[in-house]
């Protein structure tokens, strides 16, 4: 392989990654301002089975579409077992973000106390700090979902026979 194809290879790779990331990372926070009471509710359900589970099926879907391209046919068995690398870097991410709330810290950081016409959904104290707990865990997903999908991306490398 050339060098002009390793790096188009690379960087296609990458592109799928952060989409990924970004793709698990904001599912939360769509969820929250579309669902707030179930969210609210159903936090730790949310981290731990549903987020998992919509990064399985987002990285099953792009690493099938990506070994398709590359090698013409796809192996939905290598793609699966590639594809949990993503719900288990997520979920890991997850848990850390959880069970370590000062990890959160540098993120909810970035937003006020108190949102200005954030309008009534946000009016008061604890929803304003929920709403940066979510930016918080936001963060960690989006990492988790690039580091799982860069490792299934990586497995998914070599053509199926």
């Amino acid at each position: 392989m050339e060098t002009k194809t390793k790096t188009a290879d690379l960087t296609v790779r990458a592109s799928f990654a952060l989409i990924e990331g970004a793709l698990v990372a904001m599912a939360f926070p769509l969820f929250y301002f579309m669902l707030p009471d179930f969210t609210r509710s159903y936090t730790i359900l949310m981290l731990f089975v549903i987020l998992p589970i919509f990064a399985f099926v987002v990285s099953l879907c792009s690493n099938l579409f990506l070994q398709y391209l590359y090698c013409g046919s796809a192996s939905v068995g290598m793609v699966s077992l590639a594809a949990t690398w993503s719900p288990l870097t997520t979920l890991a991410l997850a848990v850390l973000a959880y069970f370590l709330p000062f990890l959160r810290s540098p993120v909810k950081q970035l937003f006020s106390e108190s949102p200005q016409g954030a309008g009534a959904a946000l009016s008061s104290p604890e929803e304003a700090t929920f709403v940066q707990d979510i930016w918080g865990y936001a963060f960690y997903l989006f990492w988790g979902g690039v580091y799982g999908q860069t490792m299934a991306s990586g497995m998914i490398a070599t053509c199926p026979k």
